[in-house]
């Protein structure tokens, strides 16, 4: 079988290629998007798997999600105007929506399960207020100062216009492993986001709805690291 993906492709190439390679990496805890750079043979390594036979197995995988006429979009032919806009209103959109609907649930089951979980709990609390700030602010940033700026040089090609807007994306890629490490932590506290046994529904819905954000956050931040911000 010829492979479409190798062992030197980076993590961002393999997600561009097969979109459901994302699928492959959550579950096995590869991060595709603040270390998209990174080789996808490294990051095999480093889990200490086997190299040829996962290469071989998303191969597999590629080629049925080839053949099973799954509609996608390559987001890198999409123009870098138009890929922005998506950032903001599909991801940004989400994000801000997201964080308030879990803010409001984890305060409601710190209160009435503060007696039996209170130590995970405010763990939780306190990490997820940390990431509550630092992503509203990261998003207000980006659509105020980062993405007007990028906008005004995909137009003009302005040099100068380029080395502030490089600036700004080293900022950025900087919070970016920022609110990733506080995910890291968030997913070791609460087990990959499963609530404890015997957990009432909306408890179990905050850890869903927290796993649920973690998932858009890696595809938000692989379009902006791995396409968006390298064509800068």
């Amino acid at each position: 079988m010829s492979r479409v993906i190798n062992e030197n492709l980076k993590l961002g190439e393999v997600v561009s290629i097969f979109p459901d390679s994302t699928k492959i990496f959550n579950d096995i805890k590869i991060d595709y998007c603040c270390g998209g750079h990174d080789s996808l043979g490294a990051a095999l390594r480093e889990k200490a798997l086997n190299v040829d036979v996962f290469v071989d197995k998303l191969n597999e995988e590629y080629e049925k999600f080839k053949n099973s006429n799954s509609e996608y979009i390559d987001w890198r032919e999409v123009d870098s105007i138009k890929l922005i806009e998506n950032v903001i209103n599909t991801h940004h959109a989400y994000t801000f929506r997201s964080i308030k609907e879990i803010d409001e649930l984890l305060l409601k089951i710190l209160k009435v399960h503060f007696e039996h979980h209170s130590e995970e709990l405010l763990k939780v609390h306190r990490l997820f207020g940390s990431l509550k700030v630092e992503l509203e602010e990261h998003l207000i940033k980006e659509e105020k100062n980062l993405f007007p700026l990028m906008e005004r040089y995909f137009i003009t090609k302005d040099e100068n216009l380029r080395v502030e807007v490089k600036k700004y994306i080293e900022e950025t890629e900087a919070e970016h492993d920022g609110a990733g490490d506080i995910l890291k932590e968030l997913e070791e506290i609460t087990r990959d986001f499963k609530a404890p046994e015997g957990a009432c529904t909306t408890f179990k819905l905050v850890y869903n709805k927290l796993h649920d954000l973690e998932k858009d956050l890696f595809i938000h931040i692989y379009k902006e690291n791995s396409i968006l911000f390298q064509r800068v």
